[in-house]
């Protein structure tokens, strides 16, 4: 039974995941004072998150993933500009969710070598 659980815990988790960022990225905020572009880093780590928790039943290819996490970054940005929520597009931030996504991918393919290497 625990053997089934974990892939459908994970699945369950991934997909509120997607749903948290998806809400979270077009709903208004109101952020208190912080350094300039810290926001970019948060962008970043989100997305590598993305990419690294995808459940591995669900594992297409590298470009599947990237281009899913990538693309969704790219699509809430331009809904943030769209959108009445008092948020506005930012081409920079965009950017740091590619990267994060690209990240993520890097990382998740360098552990799957690392386990590999090591079986």
């Amino acid at each position: 039974m625990r053997n089934l659980a974990f892939p459908v815990f994970r699945k369950v988790f991934w997909a509120a995941y997607v749903l948290a960022l998806i809400v979270s990225s077009l709903m208004p905020v109101a952020f208190p004072e912080s350094p300039e572009g810290s926001d970019k880093a948060l962008h970043l780590l989100a997305y590598c998150l993305l990419v690294v928790f995808w459940p591995p039943a669900w594992l297409q290819s590298a470009a599947v993933m990237f281009g899913f996490a990538a693309g969704l970054g790219v699509v809430l940005e331009i809904a943030q500009g769209v959108l009445p929520t008092g948020r506005f597009a930012d081409p920079w931030d965009a950017l740091a969710n590619c990267l994060g996504a690209g990240l993520g991918l890097a990382c998740l393919l360098a552990w799957r070598k690392m386990v590999r290497g090591a079986a």
